[in-house]
């Protein structure tokens, strides 16, 4: 299947949701991490990373400035790594939704697709598919008793909405290769991290007001 580009809409749908994370990014930081330690090695790293230029022509004294560097960026992640890893647990938290929304596009009408079953009773008993209305299922289910899998090929001839029902509850996972999205051609996680990335400079400025 090809991708599909939500448009616009969906942009600013997502960047309010961008925005909130950027402004809780600052205030995560600015709780958690020690603001003038955090300030003087960030000055640190900036004066070794000049001193690399200035001192081009002498060896011993980059090979000194790239130790320094390196030892300061060391200090500088220790200082991070908490609101770091309380904001990437957060984003893990937020990606499965976002993607579901913004990283996964509808069912092209006319197209088939296949809809798969991860089953967990190795004896493979017999289920039944019934689709929503606006889509017909093609073929029975093909079975891969190796993997436990039951597959099928579905196809929407319509516009619509509704779920797949299984006439069987021992289903471990289902699987619909639907068609990857993105918004105005490029992934929604990147119009994320530059939404982020804005209203966190934005908030920012605005806070040192």
């Amino acid at each position: 299947m090809s991708d599909a580009d939500l448009g616009g809409k969906a942009l600013w749908t997502l960047i309010p949701v961008g925005g909130l994370y950027g402004v809780l990014s600052v205030l995560v930081f600015r709780r958690l991490s020690e603001k003038m330690p955090v300030r003087s090695s960030v000055n640190r790293v900036w004066a070794h990373v000049m001193e690399l230029g200035l001192f081009i022509e002498s060896p011993a004294l980059v090979l000194r400035a790239q130790r320094d560097l390196l030892r300061e960026n060391v200090r500088l992640l220790r200082l991070a790594i908490i609101p770091a890893g309380i904001l990437a647990v957060l984003f893990l938290f937020l990606f499965p939704p976002l993607n579901a929304i913004y990283g996964r596009a509808p069912l092209p009408v006319g197209e088939p697709s296949v809809v798969t079953i991860q089953m967990k009773d190795a004896s493979m008993p017999s289920v039944q598919l019934v689709a929503p209305p606006g889509m017909v299922i093609e073929t029975p289910g093909v079975r891969i008793l190796h993997d436990r899998q039951i597959s099928w090929r579905v196809r929407p001839l319509q516009p619509t909405s509704g779920d797949l029902k299984f006439r069987f509850k021992d289903v471990r996972s289902i699987h619909i290769h639907y068609p990857k999205a993105t918004i105005l051609s490029l992934p929604w996680v990147a119009w994320f991290v530059i939404s982020s990335s804005l209203s966190a400079v934005l908030f920012g400025l605005c806070w040192k007001r």
